[in-house]
């Protein structure tokens, strides 16, 4: 058998389907958390413009990167499913983030 299919794995529940897309498509799970923090970034920049009437992107890419951390380390809990490297990437861009949104909370308030 030249390819894997899903009556390979005998695991049951929604981590298999997440687990086989993983196993085929290497690239899949970090496709996922780019989307995730995509997604969770706009989202939280077009809602503050739709409020306020002006966006705060260093907030939100705080937010959309801390966010997808959590995403990243809950699916570090399934076995095999998420790459170490993957996890410690998210966690790196979730601080790149804070001290991002640190800063700029800092110059806008004369320091």
């Amino acid at each position: 058998m030249a390819y894997k299919e899903i009556n390979d794995f005998n695991t049951t529940g929604p981590g298999s389907i997440f687990k086989y897309s993983a196993d085929v498509v290497p690239a899949f799970i970090p496709l996922v958390l780019i989307s995730v923090f995509i997604v969770s970034t706009l989202g939280s920049y077009f809602a503050q413009m739709r409020r306020s009437g002006e966006g705060d992107f260093p907030g939100s890419f705080a937010v959309g990167s801390f966010f997808t951390a959590i995403v990243a380390v809950t699916l570090s809990l399934f076995e095999n499913l998420i790459r170490t490297g993957t996890v410690v990437t998210s966690i790196a861009l979730a601080i790149i983030g804070m001290i991002w949104l640190y800063v700029s909370r800092m110059e806008s308030s004369g320091f």
